[in-house]
């Protein structure tokens, strides 16, 4: 029963994906989705009462056919990326299809000796993983369903390509859920290189040039990630003779085991779009904003993170592990320097999305239990919040024509609901007692030990306040319009948006028991010893403590007084300029008053070249704390 679960959780959606291709009509379409949906919804939370974990789970009349289904499929998919590469002259995919082509065969038919093993390796990680991909992933999906209809339509595209699009995000979501579960890291590899091949087709979906082109580049980073992971398998099967993801985190002696950990955490950064390797995530922006939530948030680039974590018991306490820290503090903090100049809003959610991926892998590299913690918690929340954000943001970008902030001021009185979970969206991201700044906090805590990674955090969190902040002041301000200037243009808010608030703010309030039912027995299962324990609303170490009730109600007293102060803008007041010292009278000359974005010396172009020479010189370290 809970095998064939698992085995529901990979297949149904791939299976049910490719159904979705041959569905023409729109609302047999749309309501076949919801359908596999809810079963993908359902799936995960039985799987979450059902399954005693930690544990491994087979169908051993299925593996074998399954095996040889996967290895075959493996050379399809490389050969159908050359194939691709070359149509859009993409020549660097070429190369590293290529290059993952020739040991993939010798690897397959002249070195591993096949053993059948068992299929599914699922533990807590995995569970929350496959919560994340089921639930926030299904709520994403299910946006899509009015914002194509509004995306086709003023793109005026006929015939549709919603079965494609639908088609290709369920197999996504599949995909992903294979990686997760598996035990066979050849099946894992797969499924990695499945969701490289299905990010391409999403950022390229409305084949302009311009999605093309960004398409490419996300093919080819994610294909040389891929060239890395499988070089890492093939070293530990070299070493140690397994490909057993059960058998491999067994093992004890490091000597052999730091450089394929080296090219498994490359592997890692290309998909997280850790620097110098973001430009295919902020490439990325082009897509629809469904496929800006997904890869952004709960499924491509949480790939990279759940594999560092998985993996991390093997580099713990090493040279390599600590240069993991420096260098994902390094991106968290460059990347949100970045972000500060920035006022398109999707490119400030990209490069923040690249930042905290960053303060998750320091927090990985840092590798106490604390930390670990830290890193888990901090992958949900975010999942959460910022896919709610990219959400909102295509909302308001359909209705006011622009996802520049600062066309966005006093938003508020123009489309009060979208607004409001907006700032929620924001606030879950940045301000306590919320789960992202709990996770910082310890984070924080943790880091103490080291000096320098403790001022690289604690600057890149007052940046990261500095943008969400600035983002607040512009969609809460305005209020000197008159009523006849605050027609309302609210869009229609589904369940997407209200779920995926509710679910960033109940998550919160209830951190500690999450903490204590999901993330502690992680702690236990990788051998680490509990430092961080919850009670009663409190979080607390050997450092000190966090209480979350105390700061919720100060909160929600804030909130009411905002409300009524707010009530207070709809009465009928003079609109006036701003004062431009005795130049107002000057009525034919117009004064834009805008945030400042430090365009004078944080100018994008440069400061990106910059800090990718920084972060390849971290990763050369990183390989000499592997080798040494």
């Amino acid at each position: 029963m809970h095998s064939s679960l698992l085995l529901l959780s990979i297949l149904f959606p791939i299976v049910a994906g490719i159904v979705v291709l041959f569905l023409r009509q729109s609302i047999l379409r749309k309501g076949f989705i919801a359908v596999v949906l809810t079963v993908i919804v359902l799936s995960s939370l039985m799987m979450l009462g059902m399954l005693k974990v930690p544990d491994m789970f087979t169908v051993p009349r299925y593996y074998e056919m399954l095996d040889v289904a996967i290895k075959i499929a493996d050379f399809v998919l490389l050969l159908y990326v050359i194939y691709i590469s070359f149509k859009i002259k993409e020549w660097k995919a070429t190369f590293f299809a290529v290059l993952q082509l020739v040991p993939l065969i010798y690897f397959e038919f002249f070195m591993l000796k096949e053993h059948e093993m068992e299929m599914f390796f699922v533990d807590e990680l995995a569970i929350i993983m496959n919560l994340i991909i089921s639930i926030v992933g299904s709520l994403i999906a299910l946006y899509a369903f009015s914002y194509m209809d509004h995306h086709e339509e003023h793109l005026h595209v006929s015939p549709t390509r919603q079965p494609r699009f639908f088609a290709i995000i369920l197999v996504f979501l599949g995909a992903m859920n294979g990686l997760v579960f598996s035990n066979n890291l050849m099946w894992m590899y797969f499924f990695w290189e499945v969701t490289t091949l299905s990010s391409f087709l999403l950022i390229g979906h409305d084949q302009t040039e311009e999605a093309i082109r960004n398409a490419a580049r996300a093919l080819w980073i994610n294909m040389m990630g891929g060239f890395a992971l499988l070089l890492g398998i093939m070293l530990i099967y070299a070493d140690y003779g397994t490909i057993s993801l059960a058998e491999v985190l067994k093992i004890k002696e490091a000597t052999y085991i730091l450089l394929p950990m080296f090219f498994i955490a490359f592997a890692a950064f290309t998909k997280s779009a850790q620097m110098p390797f973001q430009s295919w995530l902020l490439g990325a922006m082009v897509a629809p904003t469904p496929v800006s939530a997904l890869l952004h948030s709960s499924t491509m680039v949480k790939a990279g993170i759940y594999v560092l974590l998985r993996f991390s018991p093997l580099f713990k306490g090493t040279l390599l592990s600590d240069f993991i820290a420096l260098y994902g503090a390094f991106t968290f903090l460059a990347t949100a320097f970045l972000a500060v100049s920035q006022s398109n809003a999707k490119r400030i959610l990209a490069y923040s999305t690249i930042s905290n991926l960053g303060l998750m892998i320091a927090s990985i590299g840092i590798n106490t239990s604390s930390a670990i913690a830290a890193a888990i918690l901090l992958l949900i929340f975010h999942a959460i919040s910022k896919a709610l954000l990219f959400l909102s943001v295509g909302t308001i970008e359909q209705h006011i024509g622009s996802r520049d902030i600062e066309d966005m001021k006093g938003l508020i009185n123009k489309m009060p609901v979208t607004t409001s979970i907006t700032f929620v969206g924001i606030l879950t991201l940045m301000a306590a007692p919320f789960g992202m700044l709990v996770s910082k906090w310890l984070i924080l805590e943790v880091a103490a030990g080291s000096i320098a990674i403790s001022i690289i955090l604690a600057i890149g969190s007052a940046l990261t306040v500095l943008y969400y902040t600035r983002w607040i002041g512009n969609i809460l301000s305005g209020t000197y319009f008159t009523k006849k200037e605050q027609e309302k243009m609210e869009a229609p808010v589904g369940i997407s948006l209200y779920g995926l608030a509710g679910l960033a703010v109940f998550l919160s309030l209830m951190i500690g028991s999450l903490y204590n039912m999901l993330v502690m027995p992680q702690i236990v299962n990788m051998k680490m010893d509990v430092a961080l324990k919850a009670a009663k609303g409190t979080l607390y170490t050997s450092f000190g403590g966090f209480m979350v009730y105390p700061i919720f109600l100060t909160i929600i007293l804030g909130v009411i007084l905002g409300l009524m102060s707010l009530s207070k803008s709809y009465r009928e007041v003079v609109k006036v300029t701003p004062y431009n010292a005795g130049l107002n009278y000057l009525e034919e000359k117009s004064y834009d008053v805008k945030n400042y974005y430090l365009t004078s010396f944080a100018t994008e172009k440069d400061l990106t070249k910059y800090f990718n020479y920084v972060s390849v010189v971290l990763i050369a370290v990183i390989l000499g704390g592997a080798v040494l």
